[in-house]
């Protein structure tokens, strides 16, 4: 398989899978009557939960409408890299804002929970970065 359909495939499926990551406290904690606790921990940092979210998921639909034709492929592959590197800056920015709470007694794993979403995140400017390389060259 070629490098540039690898390339492609991963900075979708790791922009994807930030999101997820990233959801897993609200899909797990929603009706546990934690909501104001979840709420402030999701608006940590400079750009919040929904700030990764949306990074994540346009720098997906931009590294995906690559290959349509629609724009200068060179352009669009330039701003993924640069919404990957967004992504991660904000999911790191966001980990490092993060103030322990109640909620992280009750539940142990939520400490290490923004440390997966920045691991989540770094494939995505990554594999945009080889997925450039390979179209521009």
């Amino acid at each position: 398989m070629e490098i540039r359909a690898i390339a492609r495939r991963t900075a979708i499926a790791a922009a994807v899978v930030t999101v997820l990551v990233l959801a897993a406290p609200y899909a797990i904690l929603a009706g546990s009557g934690a909501s104001d606790q979840l709420a402030a921990y999701y608006a940590s940092g400079t750009v919040g939960g929904a700030g990764i979210v949306l990074f994540a998921l346009v720098s997906a639909v931009v590294v995906g409408s690559v290959e349509q034709g629609n724009l200068d492929p060179g352009t669009l592959v330039g701003a993924a890299v640069m919404l990957g590197v967004a992504t991660t800056a904000s999911a790191v920015f966001w980990a490092l804002a993060i103030e322990p709470s109640p909620l992280f007694r009750e539940n142990l794993w939520l400490v290490w929970h923004a440390r997966a979403v920045v691991a989540a995140s770094v494939p995505v400017p990554v594999a945009a970065a080889v997925y450039a390389r390979e179209v521009v060259s």
